[in-house]
């Protein structure tokens, strides 16, 4: 639970600048609250830099209330790669995070969209959970980590209708459709945004039948707010909002580079 939180949740909420190459590094820092059931869950910090065609996005995560059961998490997450005409291509992805004594690490390569190796430690040993889907080499094709994956050019309908992602260890998809138009404000932006319905759909690398996985794959009511800003060209999640079993859990910038 911890992990695809940090890893899954987090990823909806950042930025890159396209710009002409050969300029001087440009960055990006988006800010974020995030509640659940209107109380304060955690805050999270976003900074992208592009250098020429690459780049690298840095998220600090650290938790904020609401008792014992995130109130010492802490998650670092960087993803590092190249920017071609449909957005970012993922090179390396990498998550740790830490609760109390526990901590956990992932490191992903990928080449030209394909994963070509992947580091867990502590690993687990899978083989004997029960229900246990396992990623097999056809799942680890085609596909883009958690924090590139929702970038979208400000030419392009951010409302993707299918994102392939691998986290380092489960592989999901996330579709998204069109609702409807809205304003958002908060500092550095005020203006228009694009929302989408969202669904997630995990295909393997969790366990099948797990009352998270089910809950999650019937939601029918997530939502996740694309906001375009113009000076950058591009289109980056702004809102996000997921029901649980403990309260709405959403996710809503205090400040986002405009």
């Amino acid at each position: 639970m911890v992990r695809a939180f940090a890893a899954t949740f987090l990823s909806f909420c950042t930025a890159f600048v396209p710009w002409a190459a050969g300029a001087e590094p440009v960055r990006h820092r988006a800010d974020f609250d995030i509640q659940l059931a209107g109380l304060p869950f955690a805050r999270a910090s976003f900074n992208s830099r592009r250098d020429d065609n690459l780049y690298e996005i840095q998220v600090n995560f650290e938790s904020a209330g609401v008792g014992e059961m995130v109130s010492d998490l802490t998650a670092e997450l960087v993803s590092t790669g190249v920017i071609g005409d449909s957005g970012l291509q993922s090179q390396r992805y990498f998550l740790q995070y830490r609760k109390g004594k526990r901590h956990r690490l992932f490191e992903t390569e990928f080449r030209d969209g394909d994963v070509v190796s992947t580091r867990i430690e502590p690993q687990r040993d899978r083989s004997r959970q029960k229900n246990w889907v396992p990623v097999m080499p056809e799942d680890l094709k085609a596909v883009t980590d958690p924090l590139a994956g929702l970038i979208q050019p400000g030419g392009s309908d951010p409302c993707k209708p299918l994102i392939p992602v691998y986290d380092g260890e489960t592989r999901l998809d996330l579709t998204l459709e069109p609702r409807r138009e809205d304003t958002f404000k908060t500092d550095g932006f005020d203006g228009k945004v694009v929302v989408c319905g969202m669904q997630y759909k995990p295909l393997a690398g969790y366990r099948k039948g797990s009352a998270e996985a089910e809950f999650l794959r019937r939601l029918k009511s997530m939502e996740i707010w694309f906001a375009k800003t113009e000076r950058m060209n591009v289109y980056a999640p702004v809102f996000f909002s997921v029901p649980t079993r403990f309260g709405t859990l959403t996710m809503k910038a205090t400040h986002f580079d405009g």
